[in-house]
């Protein structure tokens, strides 16, 4: 049954009177009596009864507006949420982030949902890899990760600056970078390759200009766990700087510097994708980074190993 007839149906039976109605509806008299007649037609019976107090149910009237009313409704709230929904005020998002961004996701996450209160949000912690991979099957919105291939159907936005640090059990002391070989002989745990290769890269890219090659004497799947044997004494590593220090005091570690020893992450997204919740919160994520300040520098280290 066609909405504006019943619309024009209901504020008639509202207002009592048709040019109250008529100019309620942006309509002149004659249309309304057109409408209300083609109403009739479909229903198959008379609506309204016109006298001096002016236009009144009849009992087929009746019937009918109590189904009208509920119908309407529903109608409208329809309308306010597509409404809203193509305002990126409401949806879904399913977002993806890594360990170094194991504070700073949830805090833009957290701001995001007090502007966009009406949404629903998944977080799912997984590697970088994964993510653009899930982005490009579309069983990803968007996450924080690091830069995409270029060239591809992501977008990036850069929100920090990662670094690499050399972690080390309590108790060990913190060389300085060009005696690194020192911690050869209590060994190193690393992220298994095919978990972390972007961290990997990294990490071979930071050791060939350091001229250093650690020994490894133990892998594991996940950050958590290569971060959780260092701390149980079984050996060093070197991990992203921001992660570590959001696992707490744990360890010992000691953010490097030098060539490949600082990478951008970010939020990645498909290019091509024109859901408005989506834009809202890339928006909301590129104007609260620029309002973070930069990582502050690198601490220096002083002869005992510590950092100053």
């Amino acid at each position: 049954m066609d909405l504006k007839l019943l619309r024009a149906f209901v504020e008639l039976v509202d207002s009592g009177h048709y040019g109250k109605a008529a100019a309620k509806l942006c309509v002149t008299q004659s249309t309304l009596t057109k409408q209300i007649q083609a109403l009739e037609s479909a229903v198959g019976g008379v609506l309204l009864e016109r006298g001096r107090h002016g236009a009144k149910p009849t009992a087929l009237g009746e019937v009918l507006l109590a189904e009208a009313r509920p119908l309407l409704a529903m109608s409208g709230e329809a309308d306010a949420r597509l409404r809203r929904a193509s305002a990126g005020l409401t949806g879904q998002l399913d977002i993806g982030f890594g360990i170094s961004m194991l504070i700073a996701a949830p805090a833009l996450i957290a701001g995001f949902r007090q502007l966009v209160p009406d949404c629903q949000i998944t977080l799912n912690d997984m590697a970088s890899r994964e993510q653009h991979e899930r982005l490009l099957a579309s069983r990803l919105d968007v996450g924080f990760c690091r830069a995409p291939e270029a060239g591809g159907d992501l977008s990036f936005r850069p929100v920090i600056t990662e670094h690499l640090a050399l972690v080390v059990p309590h108790g060990v002391v913190l060389p300085p970078p060009d005696r690194l070989d020192d911690l050869n002989a209590l060994g190193f745990v690393a992220l298994a390759a095919r978990r972390g290769p972007g961290l990997d890269a990294q990490i071979a890219a930071w050791c060939a200009g350091a001229g250093f090659r650690p020994r490894v004497i133990q892998q594991a799947d996940d950050i958590l766990t290569v971060h959780a044997v260092v701390a149980a004494g079984l050996g060093a590593a070197l991990l992203p700087w921001q992660g570590v220090e959001a696992l707490g005091g744990r360890a010992r570690q000691r953010r490097l510097t030098g060539n490949g020893a600082s990478w951008p992450v970010g939020l990645c997204w498909r290019t091509a994708d024109s859901n408005p919740l989506l834009k809202r919160f890339v928006e909301h994520v590129g104007q609260a980074a620029g309002s973070t300040p930069p990582s502050p520098p690198a601490p220096s280290p002083r002869r005992d190993g510590r950092t100053s």
